[in-house]
This record gives C-alpha cells, structure tokens and sequence, in this order.
C-alpha cells in the first residue's frame, strides 16, 4: 500500500483524494484524506475502506459504485463515516470512472470533502443527503435522488460553499460556465478560481454578509471573464441563501444562470432604438424640410409634388428595412425611384455599373430624393418627355474602391437651357448631397442633354 501526498490538501483541509486500481484492489491516499478518516495510516485494501463507511450507508455506497464502473464516467455521492475515536462525519464523494480500450473500468480517481458543518447533525442525517433536509418519503423519493436531479437536471448552475466560502459542492452547468472541471472548485473560493471577475471582492464581501445576517439576496449580477471565455466577458445573473442547520447558517448556496447573450441582445435592442430615434427625428426634420420647400416654390401642384417626394423617401426606407439598415446597392435605390418607367429600362432607360458597389444606409435617403428629382425633371422637360430621348445612369467605385462616382447623362430629348433661377429640385439634386454627404455634385447644362454627376468618398473595401 502506498500513500502519496498532494499540496493541495495542505491548502484547502478538509479534503482528501484517492485513487483506486480496480485490478490490483489497490487503493492510493493523500494524506488529507488520511485527516479526514482519523487514520495514520491507509487500510490495506479496498473491503477495509468500505468498513470506515457507517453502516447504514455502506450498502448504497457499494450499489453506487457498481453502478458507476458498469456504465458511467464520473460519479458523486455522499456517505457518512465512522472514525477511530467514534465521531460520524460526512463526507461528499465526487470522482472519475477511467476504462481501457474495452470499455472495462480499470481505475476510480476521486475527491472527498467532509461537509458535516452543512449537514449539521451527521450521525441523524438521512443516508445520501448532503443538505440537512429532514424528507418527505411521500413521493417515495429518497433525499439523495431529489437533490441529485436537482443538481444535475436543472437548467441553471447550482454550487454550495462552507463558511470559509469554499466550495463543496458544484453541478456541471456551473463548472461549464467557469470554464473547470467540477473536482477543481472543491475546497477553493470563488476569488481563488476566478479572480477576474468584476468586484470580487465585493463578491466575497457579499457572500460574508450572507453568512453574518442568513438574509437571501436575490438578483445579483455580476460580470466578468473566466477560463471558459478568458477573452469575453460573460454576465450573470445569481440568487444567493443562506444554508441553516440548527438555527445557524453553516452555509451558502446559488443560483446562477448565464444571461451573456440576454444582455447582448438588450444592448443591441438599445442600440437600435438609438438609432431609431435619431433616424426618425432626420426622417421628420427632412419631410418638413421638404413641405416647406414644396410650398414656396410649387404652390400651384403642391399636394401632387409633395406626395410624390414622400413616396420617393417611403420607397428608399421599404430598401433599408429589407437590408435591415444595412448597405443599399446603387441599382436597387436608383430602380426605386423610377417604379412607373421599369418597362423603359434596357431601352431608354440603360443602367451601367458594378451590381456589387453600395451606398451606406444613412446616405439612401439623400440620393433617393436626388434621383426622385432627376427622375421628374427628365420626365417633364428631359429626355423621357419625348418620344426620341434616352437615358444612362453609370457608377464606379473609383480610387481603389474609396470613392463612389456616379453620372446621369441624358441624350435627344429636347433642348436643354440652363436654369434661369435655383429651384428645391436644385436644392435636393445639389445643395442637401453636398451638406449630407459632403458630395462633389456639377451640373452640365449641355443643349443635347442634362449631365449631373456625384463624387463621393463611399468606402467598398471595408
């Protein structure tokens, strides 16, 4: 029989671990678990061992380990012992089945943390029961199974701590969220596992205020980074009580549930909303804008300019809700505003450009209205007033992809004069790009036909 020592007990007393060789019946102890016992020296074999356990508890504990090389990979329990000197103490077992390439269990490798102080009267307890719960057998439901399904099937992470906030107990849920192994946080504080987290200090401040007053606290948040996403911080939400035995609190427990990508959805749902609004203030400021403009310079065929004007923006905003405010392809906002004249496309209508090249969506709006306005004026006095005219609507992405060239060019349609005095339809193809935009906009007034062109800095290498 060999013993064999592992810092680890030096630390954190009150635990011990094992390993036992099925094959040989060979049982390995550190010297913790030789503290936890009360022995100064290890039992020969494996039957010894069993004879520590209280009888009461010692069938159940035979029947779990059967159970456990049979069929499953790790394995927690707990059972009470019975020391040298007659004191029961109880402890928590919690292991790993290792197997050959068979399948066959060759080695059982596990932690025992004595939890008598939560258990508050071992020698009374009821076998299995690591909570000092008194049952009701009314379900026909042993304490141990109930607290094992609660453990193991609840959706949230669940850990209990002694009052030196160590822990002693952990479901794999909240192990996963820590980014450790459950065996790991055995006999260790939260500030010894996950010291980067937010405040932890005021994180054990607030457990020793648990254990001080036995007053619960609920909806805690607490935030930070652990092994399982060292470069994300994560967000939790806890319920922290007090665990009580006797009237004292020899305990606290938790729940917790990860509500990382709950947060996230809120602060983009924010975010939207932000945006929203400030959309929507630029969307009512350019309507009035519009209004105003409409009346002053069109008095006479106000209500049909206007309405058209506003079916040119409700046009651009169905483009950006489809895109989900994202980028909008040049093509699909210059075919918005030329709805009534698509059977013309191809024929005096000629679109030549880059299908790929887009605009960003705050800049859909602006260049919405210029082509709305290019559109009306090519229809009323342009090149689709008449029967013989064209047109052609070409864009580049230019300067390796940083700057968005576009020209409306208009050909045999009638004579072309330049404007005697500057319209709102000037305003919208001119003034607003360049103030919104920050646009190069030049107007060619050739007798053959209007050539308007745009120079802006839309950068498509992003």
């Amino acid at each position: 029989m060999t013993e064999f020592v592992i810092g680890a007990d030096a630390v954190f007393p009150g635990t011990g671990h094992y390993e036992w060789t099925i094959g040989t019946g060979e049982v390995l102890w550190s010297a913790g678990r030789l503290q936890l016992y009360g022995l100064e020296k290890a039992p020969a074999c494996a039957e010894d061992v069993f004879e520590l356990i209280h009888p009461e508890d010692r069938e159940r504990v035979l029947r779990d380990m059967d159970a456990a090389r049979a069929s499953h990979d790790g394995y927690e329990r707990s059972f009470r012992i019975i020391r040298p000197d007659g004191e029961v103490r109880t402890l928590l077992d919690r292991g790993t089945v290792a197997r050959d390439g068979t399948g066959r269990a060759i080695r059982l490798s596990g932690v025992e943390t004595d939890v008598t102080s939560l258990v508050g009267r071992s020698d009374a307890a009821a076998p299995g029961s690591v909570l000092d719960h008194p049952g009701d057998d009314s379900l026909g439901i042993a304490d141990a199974e109930i607290l094992d399904a609660v453990f193991h099937q609840a959706p949230v992470g669940i850990a209990i701590w002694d009052r030196d906030l160590k822990f002693v107990r952990i479901n794999a849920m909240l192990a996963e969220m820590n980014g450790l192994a459950p065996e790991l946080h055995i006999g260790k504080t939260v500030k010894d596992l996950l010291p980067e987290v937010q405040n932890i200090d005021g994180v054990t401040a607030l457990f020793e205020e648990l254990l001080r007053t036995g007053v619960s606290r609920r909806d805690v948040e607490i935030s930070g980074t652990t092994p399982a996403a060292p470069d994300e911080t994560r967000h939790w939400r806890e319920h922290f009580f007090p665990i009580r035995s006797g009237g004292e609190v020899k305990g606290l427990a938790a729940i917790a549930e990860d509500i990382t990508a709950r947060r996230k959805a809120q602060e983009t749902i924010d975010a939207l909303l932000d945006e929203l609004n400030h959309r929507s203030k630029n969307l009512v400021t350019l309507v009035l804008a519009i209004c105003r403009q409409t009346a002053k310079t069109r008095p006479d065929d106000f209500l049909t300019t206007f309405q058209s004007r506003l079916e040119s923006m409700s046009a651009a905003q169905d483009l950006l809700l489809k895109q989900s405010w994202s980028d909008i392809a040049v093509e699909d906002l210059i075919r918005s505003q030329i709805p009534y004249f698509s059977e013309l496309i191809g024929s005096r209508i000629i679109l030549k450009g880059d299908p790929g090249v887009v605009v960003p969506a705050g800049a859909a709006q602006p260049l919405a209205l210029a082509f709305h306005e290019l559109t009306t004026n090519a229809v009323k006095y342009g090149a689709l007033s008449s029967d013989e005219g064209w047109l052609v609507v070409t864009w580049v992405a230019a300067d390796d992809g940083k700057v968005l060239e576009i020209v409306w060019q208009e050909n045999g349609g009638p004579e072309v004069k330049p404007p005697t005095r500057k319209g709102f339809g000037s305003a919208l193809t001119g003034d607003l790009l360049r103030s919104s935009l920050g646009a190069e906009i030049s107007f060619d007034y050739a007798a053959t036909g209007l050539t308007w062109s745009l120079r802006c800095a839309f950068d498509q290498t992003d």
